[in-house]
């Protein structure tokens, strides 16, 4: 069972030190999975699913596990494919935030996939097969990592 720390110690620490995050670029079929962010920061946003790096969990299994609860999909974790920094002015609780990310590349353990958006943090979500215009610079980043043009 997830334990979580309170909201004010939380706020605390996004003001005060980058948070460690894993993204994953599911690739079904030569394309990749990408949702329509509904939280900030980088709301309304196309992005990679993710998230944080829980205390004691390896990033490997971050991977996997954002990958059934962020999209509904079991998977195979596969290798690092890109490492950066970002930094938004617009944050959880309009605190600004700066993190640590590395996306991994996953695959999806079956044939037979059905996306299960969560729709408390997302929108919408499409699987892509080149870059989208207008893509913000990391994901731009991840996607070329993962074998797109």
């Amino acid at each position: 069972m997830k334990q979580y720390i309170p909201q004010d110690l939380y706020n605390q620490i996004l003001k005060n030190i980058p948070i460690g995050c894993v993204d994953i670029a599911i690739i079904f079929k030569g394309k990749i999975l990408l949702i329509k962010r509904k939280d900030s920061p980088a709301k309304g946003q196309w992005w990679l699913p993710g998230g944080r790096v829980l205390k004691g969990e390896m990033m490997k299994n971050t991977a996997l596990r954002k990958a059934r609860e962020e999209v509904g999909i079991q998977c195979h974790a596969g290798p690092i494919i890109c490492t950066a920094e970002t930094i938004f002015p617009d944050g959880p609780y309009k605190i600004p935030v700066h993190s640590i990310n590395s996306c991994f590349l996953v695959y999806p353990v079956n044939e037979n996939i059905t996306v299960k958006i969560d729709p408390t943090h997302s929108s919408d979500y499409k699987w892509v097969d080149s870059i989208p215009e207008n893509i913000h610079p990391y994901i731009k980043k991840c996607l070329i990592g993962a074998g797109l043009q």
